[in-house]
C-alpha cells in the first residue's frame, strides 16, 4: 500500500517502521521511503470493518493516488472487485 504524505502521517503513528530505507520503482517514477508494518482497518459501508496486518510504503515524495498492492495487504484477505458498480468487497480468509 502506498499513500500520499497527508494520509501517511496518520497511518505512521500506528505502524512500526521496518529498519532501512527502500526505493520503490513505479510507473510514476522512483520513490525513496520506508516500510512500516501493523494493523490497519478497512472500513465497510455494509457489514463489519476488517483489521488487517499490512505492510505500508511511506514516502514524503509520493504524489500519486493511493495504491493498494497484492503483496503486503491483499494477499492477507479474501476480496472481490466489481468494476461496473465501482465496489470492493472484502472479508477474512
Amino acid at each position: 500500500m502506498c499513500l500520499p504524505p497527508a494520509v501517511a502521517e496518520k497511518f505512521a503513528r500506528n505502524l512500526e517502521p521496518i529498519p532501512g530505507r527502500v526505493v520503490l520503482s513505479t510507473r510514476f517514477g522512483r520513490f525513496a521511503g520506508m516500510l512500516h508494518r501493523g494493523l490497519i482497518t478497512l472500513s465497510a459501508d455494509h457489514g463489519e470493518p476488517l483489521d488487517v496486518d499490512a505492510t505500508v510504503f511511506l514516502s514524503p515524495d509520493w504524489r500519486a493516488p493511493n495504491f493498494i498492492g497484492y503483496q503486503g495487504l491483499l494477499q492477507r484477505i479474501r476480496f472481490a472487485v466489481d468494476p461496473e458498480n465501482n465496489l470492493f468487497y472484502f472479508g477474512r480468509i
